[in-house]
C-alpha cells in the first residue's frame, strides 16, 4: 500500500513536470552587450578603488574603461553626432580619471566617476532614443 502510494506521487510529480512549459533558452548577448557589461564591472571596480584608495586599481580600470570605449564604438552602424560627442567625453574622462589615479588625487578621481555616469547614462539614453525612432 504505502508502496503504491509512493509511486502514484512520483507519477503525479513526473507529470507536473511535463506539464509545465519549458522556459526559453535565454537569448546570447551580442559583444556589444558583453562590452557593456565589462564597462559595468570595470565602473565598480573604480569606485571600489577609490572607495579603498587603491589607485593602480582605478588607473588600470580606467584605462581598460578607455579601451573598452573605442572598442564599442566598432559596434555602432550609425553613429549620431550625439553619440560620437559622448563617446569622445567618455574617453577623455576616462583618461582623466587614470591621470588623477596616478596623482593619487582621491577628490578628482570621484568627480571623474561621477561625470561618466553621466556621461554613460545620456548615452544611453540617447541609444533608446534613437532605437524608438528606429535608426
Amino acid at each position: 500500500m504505502i508502496a503504491a502510494m509512493c509511486m502514484a506521487a512520483g507519477l503525479s510529480a513526473l507529470q507536473s513536470q511535463e506539464e509545465k512549459p519549458k522556459a526559453k533558452a535565454p537569448r546570447q548577448a551580442t559583444s556589444n552587450q558583453l562590452l557593456m557589461r565589462d564597462k559595468l564591472a570595470q565602473m565598480n571596480r573604480i569606485l571600489e578603488g577609490i572607495t579603498l584608495g587603491d589607485f593602480d586599481q582605478v588607473e588600470k580600470s580606467a584605462r581598460t574603461l578607455g579601451m573598452i570605449s573605442k572598442a564599442t564604438s566598432w559596434h555602432i552602424v550609425e553613429q549620431t553626432p550625439r553619440y560620437k560627442r559622448l563617446s569622445k567625453n567618455f574617453q577623455e574622462q576616462a583618461a582623466d580619471l587614470e591621470r588623477h589615479a596616478q596623482e593619487k588625487n582621491e577628490d578628482a578621481a570621484a568627480l571623474d566617476l561621477v561625470r561618466m555616469n553621466i556621461t554613460c547614462t545620456d548615452c544611453h539614453q540617447h541609444m533608446r532614443t534613437e532605437a524608438a525612432r528606429g535608426k
